[in-house]
Parts: C-alpha cells; sequence; structure tokens
C-alpha cells in the first residue's frame, strides 16, 4: 500500500469569508482582527502585511487597509463544512482551524489518479462554500504541507518520492515544517541556512542545541514524519485578555472582567474536551509597566471554580501599585487531554475513602452543571448566564469602558481588543 496524504489549506480564510459576506471588500486590502492581524488578504500581503503584525504598523504601511473585526461563530461554520466534504472523500481526516489532513493510503482503486480527485475536490469545496483551497499531496504529512505552500492560493502541488530529495537539499531552513523564528535565529548564527548544511549535524548535536524540537529536526530534514493522520491538536497554552478604551483602576471591576475571561477560557478547555494544570494572571498597567504571576493548580480541571479562584488570587497579590490597569488577561497551560478514567488509590484509608468519595460527587455534580450551562451559551449566546459578580460589568458608568451588551452573537465586549 502506497502512502499519501492530502493536505487542504484554505487560503487566507478569514479574510475570504469577509470578502465573501460583504462584495465590497472584494480585491480589497482587508484585515481581519483586534489589535494584531489574524488573517490578510492577499491584497493586503502585497504590501508585505502577515498576520501578528500590530494593525498600527498595518495602516502605515497599508492606508487604504480596510479593518474588520472577526466572527468566529462564522468561521466555524465555514470550516466545518470543508471538514464534511473531506470526510466524503477519506477515510481518515485530521481537522484543524483553517486546515485539515486527509489519509489516502489505500485508495488506489477509488482514485487511479489522485490529482484529478483532489481536482474535483476543491471544485465541490468551492462551489460548497465560495473559498477556494490550496491541496498538496505527498507520502506524509510534512511533504504534503510543504509542497501546497508554493503552489499558494487555489492551487494543487504534489511531489513524488525520487522528487523529494532534490526539494529538501535546497530548501532553506525556514521553511522545514517545525522550524519556527527563533529556532531558525540559532540555526543562522551557527551559519546553517539551508536543509543540506542542516543535516551535517548529528542527532545528539541538534537535540543538545534544540532539546526534543532538534531530534524531531533531524527526521525532517531526511524528509521522515512518522506522525499518523487523525491525531488530536492539543494547544500548548489557551488565552483570553482584553485591553481597556480607558484605565480602570476599580478593583470589582477588574475582578469581574477577569472573571468573564477565566469563564470563556474554561469553557474553550471544555469544548476541545481538555484540562488545564497551569494558570497565569499578567496585566499592564497605564505606564506600560508589565506584570505576570503564575501558580500551578492543585489537579488538572476545565471548571470553572478552581480556575477563578486562582485567577482571583493571582490577580490580588498584583494589585500592589497605585496605578491603573490597561490590559488584563489569563493564560491557561500545561494543558492535556481529560483521561477517559482516574487511576484510584490501592492503599487508601476509611477516612480518605469517604473524602475521596465526597469531592468525587461534587466535581459530578459541578461538571454536570457546567454541561448544561455551556449548552444554553451556545444556543443563546455567553451573556444568556452570567455570574453574580460579572454583572459589575453591565453597571459601568459613562467613564468606564468595560460594559457589556448583547447582540445576536451573545456577549460583546466594548473594549479595543479580546484577544486570545
Amino acid at each position: 500500500m502506497r502512502p499519501l496524504v492530502l493536505h487542504v489549506d484554505i487560503d487566507a480564510f478569514f479574510a475570504s469569508v469577509e470578502q465573501l459576506r460583504n462584495p465590497r471588500l472584494v480585491n480589497q486590502p482587508v484585515a481581519v482582527g483586534s489589535g494584531v492581524i489574524a488573517s490578510c488578504s492577499y491584497e493586503a500581503r502585497q504590501h508585505g502585511l502577515r498576520a501578528g503584525m500590530p494593525l498600527g504598523k498595518a495602516l502605515r504601511r497599508c492606508p487604504a487597509l480596510i479593518i474588520v473585526r472577526g466572527h468566529e461563530a462564522v468561521y466555524r461554520c465555514y470550516a466545518s463544512r470543508l471538514f464534511e466534504i473531506c470526510q466524503r472523500w477519506s477515510p481518515l481526516i485530521e481537522e484543524h482551524l483553517d486546515e485539515a489532513y486527509c489519509d489516502l493510503s489505500g485508495t488506489e482503486r477509488l482514485y487511479p489518479q489522485p490529482a484529478k480527485a483532489v481536482t474535483r475536490l476543491r471544485e465541490e469545496v468551492k462551489k460548497s462554500t465560495g473559498l477556494t483551497v490550496t491541496a498538496g499531496l505527498g507520502r506524509n504529512r510534512m511533504f504534503a504541507r510543504l509542497i501546497g505552500k508554493f503552489h499558494k492560493p487555489d492551487g494543487l502541488g504534489s511531489i513524488e518520492p525520487e522528487q523529494e530529495e532534490a526539494l529538501l537539499k535546497k530548501l532553506p531552513v525556514a521553511q522545514l515544517p517545525g522550524v519556527g523564528p527563533r529556532t531558525e535565529q540559532i540555526l543562522v548564527r551557527l551559519g546553517i541556512e539551508t536543509v543540506e548544511q542542516m543535516r551535517q549535524l548529528s542527532r545528539p548535536a541538534l537535540g543538545a542545541l534544540l532539546g526534543r524540537n532538534g531530534e524531531i529536526l533531524y527526521e525532517r530534514c531526511r524528509g521522515e514524519d512518522h506522525r499518523s493522520i487523525g491525531g488530536r491538536e492539543i494547544p500548548r497554552t489557551i488565552q483570553r485578555g482584553t485591553s481597556f478604551d480607558e484605565d480602570v483602576s476599580c478593583p470589582r471591576t477588574l475582578e469581574a472582567m477577569l472573571e468573564y475571561l477565566c469563564e470563556r477560557a474554561a469553557r474553550n478547555l471544555r469544548q476541545r474536551g481538555l484540562e488545564a494544570r497551569g494558570i497565569a494572571v499578567q496585566v499592564v498597567y497605564s505606564d506600560h509597566v508589565r506584570d505576570r504571576r503564575r501558580i500551578a493548580l492543585d489537579r488538572p480541571t476545565c471548571l470553572d471554580p478552581p480556575i477563578l479562584e486562582a485567577a482571583l488570587m493571582l490577580l490580588r497579590s498584583m494589585q500592589n501599585r497605585r496605578t491603573a490597569l490597561h490590559f488584563v488577561g489569563v493564560v491557561l497551560d500545561r494543558i492535556r487531554a481529560i483521561a477517559p478514567a482516574q487511576q484510584g488509590v490501592l492503599f487508601e484509608t476509611a477516612r480518605e475513602s469517604s473524602e475521596a468519595n465526597g469531592s468525587g460527587r461534587e466535581h459530578e455534580r459541578c461538571k454536570r452543571l457546567f454541561e448544561q450551562v455551556d449548552r444554553i451559551r451556545a444556543r443563546h449566546g455567553h451573556g444568556a448566564l452570567l455570574r453574580g459578580s460579572t454583572l459589575a460589568l453591565l453597571q459601568g458608568d459613562s467613564s468606564t469602558a468595560t460594559k457589556l451588551h448583547r447582540d445576536r452573537h451573545g456577549l460583546v465586549l466594548r473594549s479595543s481588543c479580546l484577544t486570545r
């Protein structure tokens, strides 16, 4: 059976969706984001704009730039439609935000000419969603994604095993999957600019230089990628934060905002079937001084109460300056998938057993409660159910820019930035 992987990537995802929703944005430089660019159209990329660039810098480079606030629920609907189409073409797929990996191994009889089959798939996506996708075909995940990048936008690339060596040898290290800006800087300082030069380093040398990622890159630069299709994407962190239009010093308002952000982060954990073991709170004062404090949670969790308790404790420990805050945010880290079953204690006393049973029942009750809360918020918006303490955000006076209001999308923060 010949291994074959298909990588499908939506071109300029968020910006393309906004151009579909508003035809006046077609052929215009468009950026989606708040504070920084989350996605930009190819017309904007011609001016040197890219994802992650601050919007102020983007406007200086491209004064005609049109900035649109994102609509996450809309984007997920388009992505879900793409995944539904891919599932009809592949027996096994792996879904990400705006891309999918499809395992086509063993489908030779169904698709004797894979490139033509993928062309039909791309046409179906275009007809169903109006979006263009770029596809890449290779014997593993790395080559499928790599060859697709060379055919963006709205293209199809494929690479045969006998062509892989020639492609890798002349490839800059920055384009090798797994090499980020920091890793690139380390390698360039050592005079390593191409994959061929990276191959001269041994596995122990790359491991000592880059840690676990170095051992992975040792295989990648030789064309090996043993990751299977269908694995889950587990983020390293989940962040929620907001900047205020006007600096805030009221402790009650700040705590209410932090609780709101923690609720959003915890809900995201539960939606993905994840739990976190660490939490950090970060703030930026009106004089641009930054502070960040982190603790480890007693046990991994995805429920609101322990996350809120830890976050409020961290925020109160940082309130030792008589200066208003410009930004507040929460970061959940040490994230892992929720285990299907918990390992019990082999030898425990009767008291420990009673306490464990009591805490276990309380945990299950809390878990069922938040399952219902999430279901209501998913249907009616986050503002359908609020904690009593977060009502302080609804009762701000005219001098406070942290009010909330409801619209058809649910609860919306009236602040300049609400990012992940």
